[in-house]
């Protein structure tokens, strides 16, 4: 006997939200891989114009950052974009703050410990997933490191000073971010080593 559509569409699975691929948070997402590479090749011109278009594409993408953060927390957050979205952070941040510090406008020393933080903490995320909840203090680390990558391109005089400044403050923040995350890890570790039957 035939099975009848609506019996059909009744025993396909349902799409669950939070496996959506075609949101709007995804599209920004996807928007700031993109810009990644334009804001890099700008950057490496080094001229007044580019230097100009690279600041102003790269607070676009930490407008973009923020407006998915808002939509994502007002719907159901996809498994797609809590996996790529900190990957397309960390691509713009890093990317933008290893070729200022190959221009000499940002320690080159600071920058390679943040790329390094960064590298450890996208393995991390896939390894762990959501056993690791986001630090505040990380989300606060990468709000003011963002400004102050976007004051060094843009600013003059004071402006870059503070630029300056405010990426050293960043830095600080990231590095008691990262303690916290390697804390958390040791104990996702140690909760995996008693497992349900160890002992305590």
């Amino acid at each position: 006997m035939r099975e009848s559509p609506r019996s059909a569409e009744r025993a396909r699975p349902l799409r669950r939200p939070e496996d959506r691929i075609v949101t709007v948070p995804n599209v920004l997402t996807l928007l700031r891989f993109l810009a990644v590479p334009v804001v890099l090749l700008l950057l490496l011109a080094e001229t007044d114009v580019t230097d100009l278009a690279a600041g102003v594409l790269f607070v676009l993408a930490a407008l973009t950052d923020l407006l998915d953060g808002v939509i994502a927390r007002r719907t159901i957050p996809t498994r797609l974009g809590a996996l790529l979205d900190p990957v397309a952070d960390r691509l713009m941040l890093s990317g933008v703050a290893v070729v200022l510090a190959v221009r000499g406008l940002l320690p080159v020393w600071a920058v390679a410990i943040l790329a390094g933080r960064d590298v450890l903490a996208l393995v991390g995320g896939l390894v762990f997933g959501g056993r690791i909840r986001v630090n505040p203090v990380g989300k606060a680390a990468t709000a003011v490191l963002m400004a102050a990558v976007a004051l060094v391109i843009l600013g003059e005089g004071n402006l870059e000073t503070t630029g300056g400044i405010m990426f050293y403050a960043g830095f600080v923040l990231s590095l008691a971010a990262a303690l916290g995350y390697a804390i958390r890890v040791s104990r996702v570790f140690g909760d995996s080593g008693r497992g349900p039957g160890g002992a305590g």
